[in-house]
């Protein structure tokens, strides 16, 4: 007795199907179909699928049933590869556009007694989310006796909504306690599309070029210094005192 194809121990179920898109050339085997040139919208006419795939041949096209629920069935003559390149395209378009214009819920943490600084950064950074379009949750964290202080905490937040500006987003609702931390929403004022995003990016693209443009300047005066050029400041005893008097950056974070 011999062995049964597709059958014994080891993966059950079949494979998963494929989405090879529509019939398309050989594949295609129907009494009567209608046909139509993609290219020029033109009915050639009414006939079978075997006349219709020598008419795509003659073209150096496709037949491809674009309609197999039309009566009779709708066969379309095209460049096939292309067409599926052109529909990929799209969908890659649609999704990028739709991430880009998702609205986003930004976070972002203070204390009640914050300095000037770090206040002045959270609003900052505040203004640039509402103005990409995008809602910021503000928090404040009380910690044990910190509690009796939660009023500072609410002008806190009142005033940082007056700051941000009603040009630029309002409060939601008023600021909630979420046991020891006090949470307000701002939602943005205009809405996020995509055309504020791509200006946004091209923006970044321009500084990023003029960036290197600056740099590939500055290796080009290295350059020309290296090759003998005399400058005042390579003298003997010259120093700079920008290098001298260097600050060190110091980065203060509220926790």
């Amino acid at each position: 007795r011999g062995r049964g194809r597709g059958r014994g121990r080891g993966r059950r179920g079949g494979r998963v199907a494929m989405d090879r898109g529509p019939l398309r050339n050989e594949d295609i085997d129907l009494p009567e179909v209608r046909v139509i040139d993609d290219a020029t919208k033109e009915v050639i006419g009414v006939m079978s699928s075997d006349e219709a795939l020598d008419v795509a041949e003659e073209a150096g096209l496709d037949l491809v049933l674009m309609s197999p629920e039309a009566d009779p069935p709708v066969c379309r003559l095209m460049n096939y590869s292309k067409y599926k390149y052109e529909q990929e395209k799209k969908q890659r378009e649609t999704r990028k556009r739709a991430a880009a214009t998702k609205v986003e819920l930004k976070e972002l943490k203070m204390r009640y007694n914050i300095d000037v600084h770090d206040y002045g950064v959270r609003l900052k950074a505040a203004k640039k989310f509402l103005d990409g379009g995008d809602r910021v949750k503000v928090i404040c964290q009380f910690r044990g006796r910190e509690n009796e202080f939660r009023d500072l905490g609410r002008d806190m937040f009142v005033r940082f909504v007056e700051d941000v500006g009603l040009d630029l987003g309002t409060m939601e609702g008023n600021p909630s306690m979420e046991g020891n931390r006090m949470v307000m929403t701002i939602a943005p004022v205009k809405e996020k599309s995509a055309n504020n995003v791509s200006t946004r990016q091209e923006r970044n693209k321009r500084k990023q070029a003029k960036k290197a443009a600056a740099a590939a300047e500055d290796d080009e005066d290295d350059e020309e210094d290296e090759d003998g050029s005399y400058d005042e400041d390579d003298e003997e005893g010259s120093y700079d005192e920008e290098y001298e008097e260097e600050e060190e950056e110091v980065t203060v974070s509220s926790n």
